[in-house]
């Protein structure tokens, strides 16, 4: 039997004099889109698109063409992002990719799409890998080293999804979708960023797991080459979501607590509340536990699927294109991530 006493961190108060703002953001969503009829179609799959839609909430996904890599698909948000405000890719003091697979293990796909975009300086580009939580923990970053000097930091999120996962488990099959969104981050003489809390818990940390590519030979050691092949196609793991509900709703207590704490700012005071969509279910639990009603959220799961870490600020963009985002609103953003792992940050705008 599991432990449900789960341990969450105290928050610690910052010391961050130089604050940072949103400056711009801006999404990319593949053309190509992708019902649950056509997936069923595709691989014989005996489900009814009804039943996907009610237990995971998505309907059709965007999903890249098979020439698209992540960084093409990066290098389209990130290339919008920086023309709405105006920035040239040299006037980076940073450049930070969260992805899920990316272009190659290595070099890492931020500076792959250094390249692409062309910028020149700069000159610390890097990938911060987690799933669904590695944006908040990029934002957190970024706004660290705003407090230290940078200008302008750009974080480039998402990417292709959809290609190594399962087309026979209900629970992969139909929820994940591919898409980018490019957050650009400057300094700003008041604070916007009112308080942030992440954790790790690992009483989950087999929950949700993305095998590599040693997992894989290791799997396959006694298995021919033509029984091998299924494997690389089935590279992300998945338990019933159901078995972690108590920790979804302790994390997301703890979460909102400790924003509360730090910034002095309740969950009433909230305007909007954005939550990575791991699934429906997750998303009304979250909101639910927290008496948060669904209108002062926002959902592109059932047109968009679960995009992982281009989830958030996905969110973000539609939020603020749809006249969901004004001056002066507070927005606390929640994920809940692999390990798991996960967090939550306040943002003033």
């Amino acid at each position: 039997m599991r432990n449900t006493n789960y341990f969450f961190p105290e928050y610690k108060r910052k010391n961050i004099n130089r604050y940072c703002e949103i400056k711009s953001v801006a999404s990319f969503i593949p053309e190509n889109i992708l019902s649950n009829d056509e997936i069923i179609s595709r691989y014989d799959l005996p489900f009814k698109s009804s039943a996907i839609i009610k237990s995971i909430g998505v309907e059709t996904r965007h999903v890249a063409y098979d020439h698209e890599s992540d960084s093409d698909i990066l290098k389209a948000a990130a290339d919008k992002c920086l023309k709405q405000y105006g920035l040239k890719p040299d006037d980076l003091s940073r450049l930070i990719v969260n992805k899920f697979y990316g272009d190659n293990l290595l070099p890492m796909t931020a500076s792959i799409l250094q390249r692409k975009i062309q910028s020149t300086t700069a000159v610390h580009a890097f990938d911060i890998d987690g799933g669904t939580s590695s944006f908040l923990h990029s934002v957190d970053a970024a706004s660290r080293y705003i407090s230290t000097g940078d200008d302008y930091v750009l974080i480039a999120a998402g990417g292709i999804c959809n290609k190594l996962v399962s087309k026979t488990d209900p629970r992969i099959a139909f929820l994940f979708g591919d898409g980018a969104a490019s957050i650009l981050f400057g300094h700003s003489k008041e604070q916007h960023i009112m308080a942030s809390y992440f954790y790790s818990n690992y009483e989950y940390y087999e929950h949700a797991t993305a095998i590599t590519p040693l997992t894989i030979v290791d799997m396959g050691q006694n298995l021919s080459l033509k029984e091998q092949m299924p494997l690389v196609f089935d590279t992300y793991r998945m338990e019933n979501w159901k078995d972690a509900e108590e920790f979804y709703r302790q994390a997301a207590v703890a979460i909102s607590l400790n924003l509360s704490l730090e910034s002095g700012l309740s969950i009433k005071d909230m305007d909007l509340v954005l939550v990575t969509e791991n699934n429906h279910k997750i998303w009304e639990l979250t909101l639910e536990t927290l008496g948060v009603a669904k209108e002062k959220s926002i959902t592109l799961l059932k047109d968009h699927g679960n995009t992982m870490s281009a989830m958030l600020p996905m969110l973000l963009d539609y939020g603020y294109r749809n006249g969901r985002i004004e001056k002066g609103m507070n927005i606390m953003l929640i994920s809940h991530g692999e390990g798991l792992s996960g967090g939550g940050l306040i943002y003033k705008v």
